[in-house]
């Protein structure tokens, strides 16, 4: 199935050749950086991986221990990429005892979600 050329109404030229922009970003600055880390977070096919093993057992926080067997990674490398999801914000993270626990994070991936949409 083709798809057809972009919609392009005339535009009123200005002085010096330009055109009046006919939107505006919705982000402000502050909003498009914290935006980024999101997605900078889940431009990795490990990281996505693992939020998707992690979003699959949601409610449920699922232990490092648990993701170990899912990559073929020592333990450093995943604890590597689960540091980068809980910077983020995509991750949360609890210690209960020696190991660590994650889950989704409460918010990054709902912004992205409706930022998307």
């Amino acid at each position: 199935m083709s798809v057809g050329a972009p919609v392009m109404s005339p535009r009123e030229r200005q002085p010096g050749g330009c055109c009046t922009a006919v939107v505006e970003p919705d982000l402000d600055a502050a909003q498009a950086i914290d935006l980024a880390v999101v997605v900078k977070a889940l431009a990795d096919p490990t990281r996505l991986r693992i939020v998707d093993a992690i979003r699959k057992a949601d409610p449920e926080a699922i232990c490092q221990c648990e993701l170990l067997p899912l990559f073929d990674m020592t333990q450093a490398a995943v604890a590597k990429h689960l540091k980068v999801l809980v910077a983020a914000g995509v991750l949360g993270s609890e210690r209960r005892g020696t190991w660590m626990y994650y889950f989704l994070g409460p918010t990054a991936l709902k912004e992205l979600a409706a930022w998307l949409g």
